[in-house]
């Protein structure tokens, strides 16, 4: 993998990556107050079959309230991307303000991540579906 120094745009992204992670950290009393709102899936509401995100707002909530074990029960997919999230949002603006360097990622994803990607989700929709039953 080829490494290349952050830019003005990589730092730009890093500081709000970082601001939006620490907006979903202290925005916590909002989130838990309007997650009750939010409509069911409509397709597992019409179907009964979990659509491939279904569990998300309840991990996310699951989070929240630092039930790390029971929002990767819930939809370990979700669970992972929402960790990832906040620390990397942590982490990003650190590591450029510092001058770490940066994987220069290709515009077109090798097929076996693309596939790996592809049998996450999958796998992933397979646990909602033997779980959410």
């Amino acid at each position: 993998m080829r490494w290349r120094r952050a830019t003005t745009e990589d730092r730009q992204l890093a500081w709000l990556w970082g601001a939006a992670a620490v907006s979903a950290v202290v925005l916590r009393p909002l989130w838990l107050a309007v997650a009750p709102l939010l409509p069911a899936c409509p397709l597992r509401t019409l179907t009964t079959i979990p659509c491939p995100t279904c569990g998300s707002t309840r991990a996310g909530l699951a989070l929240l309230h630092a039930d790390l074990l029971g929002a990767v029960r819930i939809n370990p997919l979700a669970a992972l991307a929402g960790i990832a999230f906040v620390l990397g949002g942590v982490a990003a603006p650190a590591w450029v303000s510092l001058g770490g360097p940066l994987p220069d990622l290709p515009t077109r994803w090798p097929p076996w991540v693309r596939l790996g990607v592809l049998g996450a989700i999958l796998l992933n929709w397979t646990w909602l579906m033997v779980a959410l039953r």
